[in-house]
């Protein structure tokens, strides 16, 4: 193998799994560790990639949210898929609450043939979606929207009247979308719309996280919860999710359910480390 492509596949590595040892280096790529120094000083540039003792780490930047209108057209297949999945644990006389964000209205188009089912959201487009979805006779039950602060842009409410609520609501199984997952588990950029997915966290006996593959082994700005704190993950099976996430999930006692995808469209590895 050529140095350049040499360093380019330990890029990928790198990025991929967010570190990697002289140690493994030497012995996948088949080299002495002093090469795999020299190969990581020259692949390092404190972006993307940053040499540390014994080996190098890819370089996590917060994921901000992009607009609510990109957001809606970014990775339609997969949500799709998520959501379909997701309505499997649905079962008749449930009352779930359901997250804002595109992987939540994914999810709310996909419910059918549920009888009595009762939504607590603080979505507005989700609302909707289910109202109509009710007429149209799709499924049975109701849909309460929460009262608090609207933010103009992604039409949910949020603030110290709606956690309020929340507070007297008890649901059987909540449904969540979030900005970034990495080992830690499920963080968000907008700090108010956390603090309602947090409390649905704890109102709920159980929890699913809805969400693409790409966001995992990426980090925000505002932690939400571990994984401890959910049941089961839906995502999809475009990009490799990073082993630490694996394994903390594992440890968590989470479920990890990978719906399989179409590969078109897929990034390339030495792209993902953002």
């Amino acid at each position: 193998m050529l140095s350049d492509e040499r360093r380019q596949e330990m890029a990928d590595w790198i990025c991929r799994e967010g570190k990697a040892d002289i140690a493994e280096l030497a012995a996948h790529f088949r080299v002495s560790g002093e090469t795999v120094r020299r190969d990581l000083a020259q692949i390092a540039d404190g972006m993307r990639i940053r040499k540390v003792h014994g080996g190098a780490i890819a370089v996590r930047q917060s994921v901000r949210d992009e607009s609510y209108a990109e957001r809606r057209t970014h990775n339609m297949l997969l949500k799709q898929k998520i959501g379909a999945y997701a309505v499997r644990f649905l079962e008749d006389n449930d009352v779930i609450a359901i997250d804002s964000g595109t992987n939540a209205e994914s999810f709310a188009q996909a419910i059918y043939r549920i009888r009595n089912l009762k939504i607590i959201t603080g979505s507005i487009p989700v609302a909707l979606i289910l109202a109509r979805k009710i007429a149209a006779g799709d499924f049975t039950g109701s849909v309460i929207l929460l009262s608090g602060t609207v933010n103009p842009e992604t039409q949910t409410v949020s603030g110290v009247l709606t956690l309020s609520q929340m507070q007297s609501l008890r649901v059987d199984k909540a449904f969540l979308a979030v900005t970034a997952v990495d080992e830690s588990g499920m963080m968000t950029w907008q700090e108010q719309e956390a603090m309602l997915t947090g409390a649905f966290l704890q109102r709920a006996d159980r929890s699913y996280l809805l969400a693409e593959s790409e966001k995992f082994g990426r980090q925000s700005f505002f932690r939400v919860a571990g994984f401890r704190e959910l049941s089961d993950i839906v995502t999809d099976s475009r990009s490799p999710i990073p082993e630490e996430i694996r394994a903390a999930v594992l440890a968590a006692g989470a479920v990890l359910h990978v719906v399989p995808v179409p590969a078109e469209g897929a990034e390339e590895g030495g792209d993902v480390c953002r």
